[in-house]
C-alpha cells in the first residue's frame, strides 16, 4: 500500500514490523472505544501520552486492520531540526546538583527541536523509515486530530499468555563507537539503574519470584547509532490485564529516570513544554493474552502548524553536558536514518 494512499485516511495507525510478526499493520477508521474494552477482549489500539495517567488511556477500535506491504511513494523532504535554546548546560548542572544532594540518581532530561521545511506526516515517516524500518515505527492520526510519527526502536512491554517482557534502552553513541559504548562504565550504570527500576515496577503485578533479568546488556545497532538494551521478564498474576500493566509501568523508566517520582519532579521543573506523545506509549491489544507496546522515543508530533521532535538523554552525576549534547545530535539522526541536518 502506498504512503500517499494512507495519507488520505481520516484516522489510522501505521505500525512497524515488531508490533506483529515482522509485518507492517494498518489500522484504519479508528473510533474512540468505551471503558468496557479495558479487559482486552478484542483488537484495540491504545495510546497514552507521557503526562497522562494510564487509567485515562485513549483506546480506539479500528474498523479495519490488515497486514500491508508498504510502498514509499512520497517525496523525501529532509527536515532541518532547530533545537530550542533552553539553558541546556545550566539544567544539566541542576540535575547533577540534585544527584549530589541525594534527591535523585538519574534523570531523563529532554528538549525539543522544531522541524523546518514543507513536511507532511507521510514524508516525515519516509525520512525516518525508508532506509531501515524502525522495529516499532508508527505513523498515527487519531480522530481527535492528534498526529505523530515515530521511529522507535524500544519495546516497552509485550504480553504473550501470562509472560511479560520489557526491553529498556539506555546508552547511545554514534555507529562507529561500539567499543566505546561497551566499555563505558557511565552508560552501563545508566542501564543498570533503569533495569532495576523496571524489575521493581513489574514485581507487584507478577507471580512471586518470577521476575528476572534475562539479558543484562546487549548492543542494538541502528543506522544512526548504537544503543544498549536489557531484558526483564516475568509471569503476570492471573487477574492482570494490559491496562493494569500500563498503570504499573507508565511512564517508562528509560524516559523518566530513577527513582521515578523524584525524576518526574525534576522533569516537570526543568522542561518548559509537555512531552505529549513523545515518551508516551502506543500499543496493540490483540486479545486478553497478547499485546505489544512501544515507547514513543524518536518521535515527532504535529502541533500549531509544525512538527516538533523530542530528544533527550539520561543524566547521571558523571554526565558531561557537551557529551550529552552530542548524544542529542546522534539521536537527531533518526530523522533521516543517517547524519542529521540541524541549525
Amino acid at each position: 500500500m502506498k504512503l500517499s494512499e494512507i495519507d488520505q485516511l481520516e484516522s489510522f495507525a501505521l505500525l512497524g514490523p515488531k508490533f506483529s510478526d515482522g509485518v507492517c499493520l494498518l489500522m484504519s477508521e479508528l473510533a474512540i472505544d468505551k471503558l468496557s474494552s479495558r479487559n482486552g477482549d478484542s483488537l484495540r489500539l491504545v495510546f497514552v501520552p507521557f503526562e497522562t495517567n494510564a487509567n485515562a488511556a485513549q483506546i480506539f477500535k479500528p474498523a479495519d486492520c490488515k497486514a500491508i506491504t508498504l510502498e514509499f511513494d512520497v517525496p523525501v523532504v529532509l527536515p532541518v531540526a532547530k533545537l530550542a535554546d533552553l539553558n541546556y548546560i545550566d539544567n544539566i548542572s541542576q540535575i547533577r546538583q540534585a544527584i549530589a544532594a541525594g534527591d535523585v540518581y538519574q534523570v531523563c532530561y529532554t528538549i525539543r527541536a522544531k522541524l523546518d521545511g514543507d513536511i507532511s506526516g507521510a514524508s516525515l515517516f519516509a525520512c525516518m523509515n525508508t532506509q531501515n524500518m524502525a522495529p516499532f515505527a508508527a505513523w498515527v492520526r487519531l480522530p481527535n486530530g492528534v498526529e505523530f510519527v515515530s521511529a522507535s526502536p524500544e519495546l516497552f512491554f509485550s504480553i504473550k499468555g501470562r509472560q511479560i517482557i520489557s526491553q529498556p534502552m539506555k546508552g547511545t553513541m554514534q555507529p562507529q563507537s561500539v567499543n566505546d559504548l561497551v566499555a563505558s562504565v557511565k552508560d552501563r550504570c545508566e542501564l543498570a539503574m533503569i533495569t532495576d527500576l523496571i524489575r521493581n515496577d513489574l514485581t507487584p503485578i507478577c507471580e512471586p519470584h518470577s521476575v528476572s533479568v534475562t539479558c543484562e546488556r546487549q548492543i542494538l545497532k541502528l543506522p544512526y547509532a548504537v544503543q544498549t538494551v536489557s531484558e526483564i521478564s516475568g509471569i503476570l498474576l492471573p487477574q492482570i490485564n494490559s491496562i493494569d500493566v500500563l498503570t504499573a509501568l507508565h511512564p517508562g523508566g528509560s524516559v523518566t529516570g530513577a527513582p521515578k517520582q523524584a525524576a518526574l519532579k525534576m522533569i516537570t521543573k526543568l522542561e518548559s513544554t509537555v512531552r505529549g506523545a513523545y515518551c508516551g506509549t502506543l500499543g496493540i491489544v490483540f486479545n486478553k493474552e497478547h499485546s505489544v507496546f512501544n515507547l514513543l522515543i524518536r518521535t515527532a508530533s504535529f502541533s500549531n502548524g509544525s512538527w516538533v521532535y523530542g530528544v533527550g538523554s539520561g543524566i547521571v552525576y558523571d554526565s558531561d553536558a557537551s557529551k550529552e549534547l552530542q548524544e542529542i545530535y546522534t539521536k537527531l539522526g533518526a530523522l533521516t536514518c543517517h547524519t542529521p541536518a540541524y541549525a
